[in-house]
């Protein structure tokens, strides 16, 4: 099993070999202007204003502005440009405004905002996407510039619930990634434009066709690998622009990678806070809510679909009184659903005290039904209530089901850390935890136990895929577990793989008591077992009918 075999065509430029770009050098040359004043070129301003959204009146109009003007609505524009990019909204043409128009920054236009945040457009109706390699860069030798795109799609499903596949380019992928002309076909990128993609599929700029296109500027940029000057780096664009294949739109936060400009000689690769909470609204993380002191889960008692019934821990059994949607409402706060009532979590009473009782209730929008997801390491988290600051716990520190959660003060307990992003998941015999052997990033890697030390190919999520099953995704190759071969043999190894969909990626999590799992592959009906139910670190993660041994129960 290897990457599917692709292209490693590099695009031939036909002009003068590329020179140090000036992004939109034309307006360098523009002097700074008041209300009323027409400098030469002062155009130029209008054309960039109009391009990116913000002069977006007709032309032709009798209401148009003046070309060549700074008019009323070309100084209203330039105020909303200015205060999306941080600067003083004055509505003149000036120095600072000059420099922040005139580096490289993406094709599409910047939304028109209120205060500093991500916007969005529309979300995909899936969550697996396949993508694809046409021609790539001279600049950068062998295969370099096509991994850090890789990378880029693995840092994006590491944040949310999305998986990426890489297909060759006559497989109908839902992206296709090229570098080639300034003016590519679909757009003209000429000018300052490092690269252009599209939103999803029924909210896009260019159009709504598949495959959704991811294309770099080669003609006047040069393309490398890191942080050197005169030139960018691929994945720090890749990053920004596949934000916008999954329905981000720019960011007025500086530094946030999906902010419009970025500089040479520059790397982001790492999403900000606005980035995650921007692709968490678009794809809320679903699924069961697991407390690390017990391992067992977030739970509305009895099932019940009533107003006030309370929450406590229990023991995952798949109901959907156990899975929660994390939506996003406000900067920094989400709400948690429950999927059997469409209720929310909520402090009784919006009662502040420590002890309080937590159940749930019809959304009206109080504080006392916000929370705050702060990561507190390895993939866990302190949900905080808005309305109190304090935290949701396990009261008493039970390991019993039933045991009520409660709001209280944070003191770093196990019974107040929840698992929400990627995790270990550990076995009951050994101690030791699912591991990608090596930290490899191919197709194929092995998937073995190994001593916990809290690399990313130790962190998986569940992402639900329907039935009460789940794709187990590794948080640092963007693959998820996957029975090699779809073998329905005993003894069949599992493996790391692109998500593609078959039964053999999809796995089901049961209880077993005392807050442990097993895993049963929907294909062959048999669970995840450590082969010879070894304690050693290496042994291979198989499948094999249950028959109730320690190495065949996990706790998440």
């Amino acid at each position: 099993m290897r990457r599917p075999l692709t292209s490693n065509r590099k695009w031939e430029a036909m002009s003068q070999p590329k020179r140090p770009p000036q992004p939109f050098e034309d307006i360098v040359k523009v002097a700074e202007t008041k209300l009323g004043e027409a400098p030469e070129s002062f155009e130029l301003v209008q054309d960039y204003l109009r391009r990116f959204g913000y002069l977006t009146e007709n032309p032709q109009s009798e209401e148009a502005a003046v070309a060549g003007t700074l008019d009323l609505d070309t100084s209203s524009a330039l105020a909303s440009y200015q205060a999306f990019h941080g600067l003083p909204a004055t509505g003149i043409f000036d120095e600072a405004t000059r420099e922040m128009m005139t580096r490289s920054r993406c094709l599409l236009p910047d939304p028109q905002l209120v205060g500093p945040t991500f916007s969005t457009t529309c979300a995909w109706n899936r969550t697996a996407f396949t993508y694809a390699f046409d021609a790539g860069t001279n600049d950068i030798a062998g295969d370099a510039e096509r991994q850090a795109v890789r990378n880029a799609f693995i840092t994006w499903s590491a944040a949310a619930p999305v998986a990426f596949r890489e297909v060759a380019t006559n497989q109908s992928p839902d992206v296709l990634i090229r570098w080639g002309n300034a003016a590519c076909g679909d757009a003209n990128m000429t000018g300052g434009v490092l690269a252009h993609a599209d939103y999803p599929p029924g909210c896009g700029f260019f159009g709504n066709a598949l495959p959704r296109p991811l294309h770099f500027d080669d003609q006047e940029h040069a393309w490398v690998i890191g942080a050197v000057a005169s030139s960018y780096d691929v994945e720090t664009v890749a990053l920004h622009e596949i934000g916008h294949i999954l329905g981000l739109q720019h960011s007025s936060v500086s530094g946030a990678v999906m902010a419009s400009s970025v500089s040479a000689n520059t790397t982001i690769r790492a999403l900000t806070n606005d980035d995650i909470e921007g692709i968490r609204k678009l794809y809320p993380p679903t699924g069961p809510i697991f407390v690390k002191h017990s391992g067992k889960c977030l739970d509305v008692e009895g099932v019940s679909t009533a107003n006030g019934a309370d929450l406590h821990q229990w023991d995952y059994w798949g109901g959907n009184n156990q899975i929660f949607k994390i939506e996003w409402m406000e900067t920094g706060h989400y709400r948690l659903i429950a999927q059997h009532s469409n209720k929310v979590v909520d402090i009784e009473g919006q009662s502040t005290a420590n002890g309080a009782q937590v159940h749930q209730w019809d959304w009206w929008g109080g504080n006392n039904q916000r929370f705050r997801l702060d990561p507190v390491g390895h993939g866990y988290y302190r949900i905080v209530a808005k309305h109190s600051n304090r935290v949701l716990d396990v009261s008493g520190i039970s390991q019993n089901s039933g045991a009520k959660v409660v709001q209280w003060d944070w003191w770093g307990g196990d019974n107040q850390r929840w698992r929400v992003g990627p995790a270990p998941i550990t076995a009951r015999h050994s101690g030791k935890v699912v591991d990608v052997s090596g930290i490899s990033l191919a197709a194929g890697a092995p998937v073995i136990q190994w001593q916990y030390w809290g690399g990313g190919n130790q962190r998986l999520r569940l992402d639900p895929v329907g039935g009460g099953y789940y794709r187990i995704m590794v948080e640092h190759s963007g693959m998820c577990l996957d029975v090699e071969g779809i073998s329905t043999a005993q003894g069949a190894r599992i493996i790391q793989w692109p998500y593609w969909g078959g039964d053999n990626q999809k796995w089901k999590p049961e209880g077993v008591g005392d807050g442990y799992v097993k895993f049963v592959a929907k294909h062959s009906g048999m669970c995840l077992d450590v082969f010879g139910a070894s304690a050693d670190n290496g042994a291979q993660l198989i499948q094999w009918p249950y028959w109730g041994g320690n190495n065949q129960k996990w706790r998440l």
